[in-house]
C-alpha cells in the first residue's frame, strides 16, 4: 500500500450518504488540532470508550494508516489523510468492522486559542430510521471524543505555557518538614528548580519524579506505581520512578529530578541538588 499522493487531495466516496453532522468549537488552538490528529498513538488511551488496542501500518505528514480493534473487540483497518492547506482531513475504514466508511473534518481557526470543527459522518445507504440512529450514535460518541481531545490539547498548551515562564534560578536546597508530617501527606507535587515533581514512597525509599512525560508532556501526577514503574495516561509510555528511565524499550527519561534527603539526627526531610544521573531535560517531543 503506498502513501497518498499529497499533489491530489482525497475525494469523496459518492456511493455514501451522510449519516449526520456534527459542529462545535473546541478551546484550542488550531496547531494543537493539527497534532492532535496525527497522533494516532493516544486513541486506546485517552479514547479507552472506543478504541481497545492499536497498531501503526504507516505515517508521515500525509497522516497515518493503522490496524485497531474496537471497544466491542471487533477489527478494522482506517487510515486517516489530511490535507492541511484545505483545513481538512478524512478517517477512511478501508477493511473489517465499518467498511466502508469516511468521516471528513473540517477546520477553522476562529481565534488564537478556538477552532471550529464541523464533521460529516459518511457511511453505506440504508433505511432512513437506521441512518438516523446511526448518525445520532456517531454524535453521542464524538462529542465525548471531542471532549477528551479538547481537554488533552488545553493540558499540553498549559504544560508548554508553565515550560516557557518556569524560573530556572538554581535551588539548592527546599524542606518538606518532619518526616511524620511529610509521610501522611504522600503522595505531594512540588514546584523546585524550575520543574514540577511528585514526591511518592517505594518500599521504604521517598522518591520524587518529574511530573511531564517527555514525549509530550503529558501528566505524571496522579498515575499509580507498579512495580516501580509508572505509565503516562495519554500514550501508555512507561518511567522507573528511580532512574527516571523508560521501561518498556523506548529511548526516554525523565527530566532531572531531586533528591530526596532525610536528616538521620532529626527526622527532617528536604530534597536536595538534582539527580545527576539524568540529563537536565529528557524532551524527545514527538518521538
Amino acid at each position: 500500500m503506498t502513501e497518498p499522493n499529497r499533489l491530489n487531495p482525497p475525494e469523496r466516496n459518492s456511493e455514501l450518504v451522510v449519516a449526520a453532522v456534527y459542529e462545535r468549537v473546541v478551546e484550542a488552538s488550531l496547531e494543537r488540532v493539527w497534532e492532535n490528529v496525527y497522533d494516532w498513538e493516544h486513541l486506546p488511551w485517552i479514547h479507552s470508550e472506543a478504541f481497545n488496542s492499536i497498531e501503526r501500518i504507516a505515517s508521515g505528514d500525509w497522516g497515518w494508516r493503522a490496524r485497531v480493534e474496537l471497544a466491542g473487540k471487533a477489527k478494522a483497518e482506517i487510515e486517516l489523510i489530511t490535507n492541511r492547506d484545505a483545513h481538512h482531513y478524512v478517517a477512511r475504514t478501508f477493511a473489517g468492522a465499518g467498511t466502508p466508511s469516511e468521516i471528513w473534518t473540517s477546520l477553522d481557526p476562529i481565534a488564537e486559542n478556538r477552532t471550529a470543527i464541523a464533521v460529516e459522518f459518511c457511511v453505506q445507504p440504508m433505511p432512513e430510521e437506521a441512518l438516523q440512529n446511526l448518525g445520532k450514535g456517531y454524535v453521542s460518541l464524538y462529542t465525548l471524543l471531542w471532549d477528551q481531545d479538547e481537554a488533552m490539547m488545553q493540558a499540553r498548551e498549559k504544560a508548554l505555557g508553565d515550560r516557557r515562564s518556569a524560573s530556572v534560578e538554581p535551588v539548592e536546597t527546599l524542606s518538606l518538614g518532619p518526616l511524620d508530617d511529610v509521610r501522611a501527606r504522600l503522595p505531594f507535587t512540588i514546584e523546585f528548580a524550575g520543574g514540577r515533581f511528585r514526591i511518592i514512597e517505594v518500599q521504604g525509599e521517598f522518591i520524587a519524579h518529574s511530573t511531564e512525560c517527555p514525549h509530550l508532556l503529558g501528566p505524571l501526577d496522579d498515575c499509580s506505581v507498579m512495580d516501580g514503574s509508572i505509565v503516562c495516561p495519554w500514550h501508555g509510555y512507561q518511567f522507573d520512578v528511580r532512574t527516571g528511565r523508560s521501561s518498556d524499550g523506548r529511548a526516554l527519561r525523565l527530566r532531572s529530578a531531586p533528591r530526596v534527603v532525610i536528616n538521620a539526627s532529626n527526622s527532617q526531610v528536604t530534597i536536595e541538588d538534582l539527580r545527576d544521573d539524568l540529563p537536565a531535560s529528557g524532551d524527545r517531543i514527538g518521538a
